[in-house]
């Protein structure tokens, strides 16, 4: 009877070690806005997330938009000085952050 009981922790373990493996990394970061989040900042962002497949979400005080579409994130109506929570979910979320720090710092013009 005990050796079932072993054999079936053991399952158990092995099933969520597969489980917490296959999930996507998630982060979130809150960033102040250091430019205007127009409709190319806002198509330059989707084009970061579908580049680096992550999902990428934006919100600003009650306002909540996603990488799914760029109006959303235009109506967040980001201007300078305003204060946002950025989560990023995928395996390169690393690399999605820094691009899109970047379109929200406006270090870049969105059109590369």
């Amino acid at each position: 009877m005990k050796r079932a009981y072993k054999f079936k922790n053991n399952h158990r373990e092995a099933a969520c070690a597969e489980v917490s493996t296959t999930r996507a990394k998630e982060v979130s970061f809150i960033l102040v806005a250091k430019g205007v989040l127009g409709f190319r900042e806002s198509a330059h962002i989707v084009k970061v997330a579908e580049n680096t497949g992550c999902s990428v979400s934006i919100a600003s005080g009650k306002n909540y938009a996603t990488n799914k579409s760029i109006l959303s994130l235009v109506n967040l109506g980001i201007t300078n000085g305003k204060s946002l929570v950025l989560n990023i979910k995928g395996e390169r979320n690393e690399e999605a952050f820094r691009e899109i720090s970047k379109i929200i710092a406006g270090e870049t013009d969105g059109n590369s």
